[in-house]
C-alpha cells in the first residue's frame, strides 16, 4: 500500500493517484520482496528436483517425489508470488485458491484416494474462497478502515463456516444441518455489528 504525498489517499498500484494524480513515490518495499520471493522459488525448485532425481534413481519412475513438486510448486505460489503481486490482491488471491484446489486436485489424484476432492475439497475450497473474496472486497471498498476490517473478516467467518458445515452435512447425512455453524455465527455477527457501530461513530465528527 502507497500512501500519496500530496492527498494522503490509498494506492494499491500505479504510478499515479488515483484521487488527484500526483506521482506516487516509489515503493520501497518492492525489489526486497522480488529478492525474497526468488529465493524461496529456488529453494523449492531444487527441493522438488532433488526429490525427483531420488526418487527416480531409486526406483525407475516418479512416484512419491510428484506429491512433493506439487507441493514445492504451491508452496511457491502461496509464499513467493504474492511478494510480487502484493499491491494487486485481485490477481494473487485468484491464484492463490486456484493453486490450492489444484494441489488438493493433484494429491487425490497422486494418492489413489476414493475421489474425496469432487465430493469435499472443492465444493468446500470454493466456500472459502467465495466468503474470502467477499471479506477481500468489503475491506477494499471501505473508504476508511479500522474495526470495520475485523467486522467484515467476522462476517466473511460466519459465512464460510455455514457453507462448509452446509457441504459436509450433504455429504454425510445428505441433507442441510446447521448446529456448529449457527452457534458461530451467534456469537461472530453480533460482534461484528457492534464494530460498525464503532467505526461510523468514529467517522462522526465531535
Amino acid at each position: 500500500m502507497i500512501i500519496c504525498t500530496e492527498c494522503g489517499a490509498e494506492a494499491e498500484g500505479g504510478a499515479t493517484c488515483p484521487r488527484c494524480g500526483a506521482a506516487l513515490p516509489a515503493d520501497r518495499w518492492a525489489k526486497p520482496l522480488a529478492l525474497a520471493s526468488g529465493i524461496i522459488g529456488a529453494g523449492c525448485g531444487v527441493a522438488a528436483s532433488a526429490g525427483l532425481v531420488v526418487d527416480y534413481a531409486m526406483n525407475g519412475a516418479l512416484g512419491w517425489s510428484l506429491i512433493g513438486a506439487a507441493s514445492a510448486a504451491t508452496a511457491w505460489i502461496l509464499i513467493g508470488f504474492p511478494m510480487l503481486a502484493y499491491r494487486k490482491p485481485g490477481l494473487f488471491l485468484p491464484v492463490m485458491g486456484a493453486a490450492s484446489l489444484a494441489y488438493l486436485w493433484s494429491l487425490d489424484e497422486l494418492t489413489g484416494a476414493s475421489g474425496w476432492f469432487l465430493s469435499l475439497a472443492l465444493p468446500i475450497g470454493l466456500s472459502v474462497m467465495a466468503s474470502g473474496a467477499l471479506s477481500t472486497m468489503l475491506c477494499l471498498k471501505a473508504r476508511r478502515r479500522g474495526p470495520n476490517v475485523a467486522a467484515f473478516v467476522l462476517f466473511g467467518s460466519a459465512l464460510s463456516c455455514f457453507l462448509v458445515e452446509g457441504v459436509l452435512s450433504l455429504h454425510s447425512r445428505g441433507a442441510l444441518t446447521f448446529s456448529w455453524s449457527a452457534v458461530v455465527a451467534a456469537s461472530a455477527l453480533p460482534v461484528g455489528f457492534l464494530l460498525l457501530g464503532i467505526q461510523q461513530r468514529l467517522r462522526q465528527p465531535d
